[in-house]
């Protein structure tokens, strides 16, 4: 197997974002699979972002957390950061290079002051690259600076053997929307890195493909892909926007907030996806319009982060008590309040469960990752129409922010399967019109207002099967028993792999691990080789009544969850009455590691009952 993980990183506003696209491009290309997540500080210029892309011939959705290979052309990625108190603001990626690793740094720093000796340190002069590119185009190096990123990516792949021209077309893919002039400038950017690494620099390149070959980073072999068909580089807040549209979604209102605003960045910037995109004055208003159009008959959603489905949340009970069918999106991100906004968590499943004064049906529903983001937001539309319902989607940052390579015939699978079901959307009403009208599976015909004879009231006021207000406590107990009384219908019809994903036999593991969302594919990895099974569940709300059986039939269990106190567990508690005695937790605002999982594992296997990871 050929396998490795390498990183980069910089000041956020010096252009290293496209650093992580652009490497999973070439790599890509050359036939390999990616996965790569972006870190960042909550600022929009100055802080440190450090972005990790691990490169594998086998599919990965998750990351470890040491690095083969890293590059860095600034003193904070090597060394770190300390405020003017003499506080760490953040340290430095020395520690995260593996043991016979590599650590490529600007010639301006000292390599002297890097204390570790069991990594390989290298060194090369960004400057004399950019001043050689800036002569040969007369312009000035201030124009060229924040192309250091190409430098970054360009040496890493002349390290690893890669053919120059593959990270000349993987320029042309990452730009292509640029102007041309831009796309000429990147492209003598990494010519001139490829001949500084073969000539300026002749003993640096030899050093470094002899080092590379006997200490662990074995020089990348093209793969032949032909069987793979075309592949895609999907970052994960791409996902739940596809999946919107495969769905039908006619409208995304939105308010910008970190994470979240990606989707609808991406929704606005591809109108092919026949998705108006529309941003209000705030997220009361969001949440206001999106409804109304679900009212007109749109199929519509918003997407959003904690704080804004806060505010949210009296709209959401008002769609409840109307049955609207609406769709939001939680990008989660650290909490409570502002928290921390571009790091993740899972600190909203009991918000999203019990969001909203009162009592009333929705469907709360957790991907996995991003191939699960498209099929699962594809599928909430239809939950919400044949339920008439509120539908919300709990994605992560650790999923939006993510990508990877998928399968373009994978993601026309989606949509080729993918039946929209409009529940009781009738088109014409014969003779009385009851839009709450009572009925054995507690779902209401439900028309577009403006039709001949369909004429009805929505109101925040308890109401009676026309609409109109009523405080009968017999109308009452009816109605609070009609919006509550979809779940047992939901249950049965929802299938069973859209409800969780079971691997392994709990009865014959020695420890089952329930978990969802974004922890999902680093357990998977984790567990491979052990003796243990696990439990994804994907349906939160209304919780599957098959999971109380699978959990009283193993010998162990434990949950892994990305918040502290254990959100699932005590959900499941809740519930079904079963306790999960063994926890792993993590909710330092970082991605959870396979390699740290794995390490958890074994604990709890031994004897621990607690485990907090805390791998940055």
């Amino acid at each position: 197997m050929t396998e490795l993980t390498w990183m980069t990183g910089g000041k956020q506003g010096s252009g290293i974002d496209v650093s992580l696209s652009l490497f999973s491009r070439v790599m890509m290309k050359y036939g390999y699979n990616i996965y790569g997540y972006r870190e960042y500080f909550s600022n929009i210029k100055g802080m440190h972002s450090f972005f990790t892309v691990r490169v594998s011939d086998k599919e990965v959705s998750s990351i470890p957390s040491k690095v083969d290979l890293a590059i860095f052309f600034d003193s904070e990625s090597v060394f770190g950061e300390k405020n003017e108190r003499g506080e760490v603001v953040q340290e430095g990626h020395i520690r995260d290079i593996k043991e016979n690793g590599t650590i490529v740094i600007d010639s301006k720093l000292d390599p002297s002051k890097i204390e570790r000796k069991d990594i390989n340190v290298l060194s090369i002069d960004f400057d004399s690259i950019i001043t050689q590119v800036a002569k040969k185009l007369n312009k000035p190096t201030s124009e060229l600076v924040i192309s250091k990123n190409i430098i970054c990516v360009t040496a890493s792949c002349y390290l690893l053997g890669l053919q120059d021209n593959y990270i000349v077309d993987a320029i042309k893919t990452e730009f292509a929307k640029k102007p041309k002039s831009v796309i000429d400038l990147d492209v003598s950017v990494s010519e001139e890195t490829i001949d500084y690494m073969k000539s300026k620099n002749e003993s640096l390149a030899k050093e470094t493909l002899n080092h590379v070959k006997t200490n662990g980073i074995t020089p990348i072999v093209k793969l032949d892909n032909k069987d793979k068909g075309e592949q895609l580089y999907m970052e994960g807040f791409a996902s739940t926007a596809i999946g919107k549209a495969i769905a039908g979604c006619k409208m995304q209102i939105y308010y910008p907030i970190t994470p979240a605003s990606d989707e609808s960045v991406f929704i606005e910037s591809h109108p092919e996806l026949g998705i108006r995109v529309v941003q209000p004055e705030s997220e009361l208003a969001v949440l206001a319009m999106a409804t109304g159009g679900a009212i007109a008959g749109a199929r519509a959603s918003t997407s959003t982060s904690g704080p804004g489905l806060s505010l949210m949340s009296e709209t959401v009970t008002w769609a409840g008590m109307n049955e609207v069918p609406i769709v939001l999106v939680d990008h989660q991100r650290g909490a409570p309040a502002t928290g921390q906004p571009t790091r993740t968590e899972q600190g909203d499943l009991m918000f999203a469960v019990h969001q909203g004064h009162g009592d009333f049906g929705r469907i709360v529903i957790a991907p996995g990752d991003v191939k699960e983001s498209i099929k699962m937001t594809a599928d909430a539309f239809n939950y919400a129409e044949r339920y008439q319902l509120p539908v919300i989607v709990l994605g992560e940052k650790a999923i939006s922010q993510g990508s990877m390579n998928i399968n373009k015939t994978a993601i026309l699978d989606i949509k080729k399967n993918y039946k929209v079901d409009r529940g009781k959307l009738i088109d014409k009403v014969d003779g009385e019109y009851k839009r709450f009208k009572f009925t054995d599976d507690n779902i209401s015909d439900r028309i577009v207002p403006g039709n001949p004879n369909a004429i009805f009231w929505l109101t925040g006021d308890e109401h009676d099967e026309w609409g109109h207000v009523s405080e009968d406590p017999n109308n009452r107990i009816k109605m609070m028993e009609k919006r509550n009384g979809k779940y047992s219908q939901i249950l049965k019809e929802i299938k069973a792999e859209d409800k969780f994903n079971l691997i392994g036999d709990p009865k014959a593991s020695d420890l089952l691990i329930v978990t969802w969302g974004g922890p999902s594919e680093a357990l998977k990895e984790a567990a491979n080789g052990k003796n243990v099974a696990i439990l994804q569940i994907k349906l939160i709300q209304p919780l599957p009544n098959e999971i109380l059986d699978i959990l009283k039939n193993a010998k162990k269990v434990a949950i892994l969850e990305e918040n502290i106190s254990a959100q699932l567990k005590q959900h499941i508690a809740s519930v079904t009455g079963f306790v999960i005695q063994n926890e792993i937790l993590k909710y330092n605002g970082r991605l959870v590691r396979y390699d740290e999982v794995a390490d958890a594992i074994e604990k709890i296997i031994k004897g621990e009952n607690k485990v907090i990871l805390n791998g940055y």
